[in-house]
């Protein structure tokens, strides 16, 4: 009767480990299926370019497939929302950038960036350029200062996304530069320029990567970096601290899971994707982009105080803006 006991304590006892997941007092291994990474934009774009570089260079750290999904649409908030909506078990990473703090601030969708998901990685950080035409009448950054405080709301300064990225960083460097501008969307990068070069406005805050090609043409000009040293790009463009702006604020990329995934998987995928850095294609990518110029890399506590300090930035610029009461 006894040993019958027993048997029946032991088959119950490995019934309970097999619904928590657990055989012979070892949890399951993590991962165990296809880790799947959502890009909440278009193929071909700035953060779909870089989630694929840094895809490739993880490809072979994972002893399981690693997939990568473009789900673009609502301003980065629709892939948002789906990864916010899957289980937190750390199989669905999300992409994330400044759109999702900026949503932060004033949410389209029932997903919140700080609410809802926990960073796995700050991946890099982006350096924007104060850029007018090759010929235009703007020496120096003093010149576009001085006929801007003359001259309230008449310099026309380009951007895409109106109430996103581009006009928060064009406003927040002009407000800190104590300029009033009027910014003109435009649809894409390719528009912008043409109408730089047209004339037709007088500049833009653009990432360098968009715009180094035709500044070492001669057919833009870089009047200054917006960071806290040279760009090495430019080694001849002042950066805004040198300047006296106090405003030195790049584009973000960073990877996250939803919320409440088991801290053991969070530590897993971090450590991975870090490793995933030091392959020769994601090497490459950063350097084409010219991404190396300032840190980048912030583990996942780090990355957390990050994503709470843009909020907080988003939010003030938005109000200045009139995007927020």
């Amino acid at each position: 009767m006894r040993r019958a006991q027993v048997a029946v304590l032991g088959a119950v006892l490995f019934l309970i480990g097999c619904v928590l997941g657990i055989s012979n007092g070892f949890a399951a291994a993590y991962p165990e299926r296809a880790i799947e990474v959502i890009i909440p934009f278009g193929v071909g774009g700035g953060s779909d370019t870089a989630a694929r570089a840094v895809g490739e260079g993880l490809k072979p750290l994972l002893k399981v497939p690693l997939v990568l999904t473009n789900m673009p649409g609502g301003g980065a908030t629709k892939g948002m929302l789906y990864a916010s909506q899957q289980p937190a078990d750390g199989y669905i990473v999300l992409a994330i950038t400044p759109s999702h703090m900026i949503d932060a601030v004033k949410p389209k969708t029932r997903a919140q960036v700080l609410r809802d998901f926990d960073p796995i990685i700050r991946l890099h950080v982006d350096t924007s350029s104060v850029t007018v035409a090759g010929d235009s009448k703007f020496k120096t950054l003093a010149d576009l200062i001085a006929y801007g405080k003359k001259n309230p709301k008449m310099l026309k300064f380009a951007g895409t996304s109106p109430g996103g990225w581009s006009e928060i960083q064009t406003g927040a460097f002009f407000k800190r530069a104590g300029v009033e501008v009027t910014f003109v969307p435009f649809d894409s990068g390719a528009e912008i320029k043409a109408a730089i070069l047209g004339g037709h406005i007088h500049g833009a805050v653009e990432e360098l990567a968009e715009t180094l090609p035709l500044i070492e043409a001669g057919k833009l000009r870089s009047l200054a970096v917006i960071m806290e040293k040279r760009h090495p790009a430019l080694p001849n463009v002042p950066c805004t601290a040198e300047l006296g702006i106090n405003y030195t604020h790049g584009m973000m990329r960073a990877w996250g899971v939803k919320k409440g995934t088991p801290p053991d998987r969070i530590k897993y995928l971090h450590d991975t994707v870090k490793k995933s850095l030091d392959s020769a294609i994601y090497k490459k990518f950063v350097k084409d982009n010219h991404l190396d110029a300032r840190p980048g890399y912030l583990g996942p506590e780090d990355a957390r105080k990050s994503w709470d300090d843009e909020v907080k930035l988003y939010t003030e610029i938005l109000k200045d803006l009139g995007y927020v009461k």
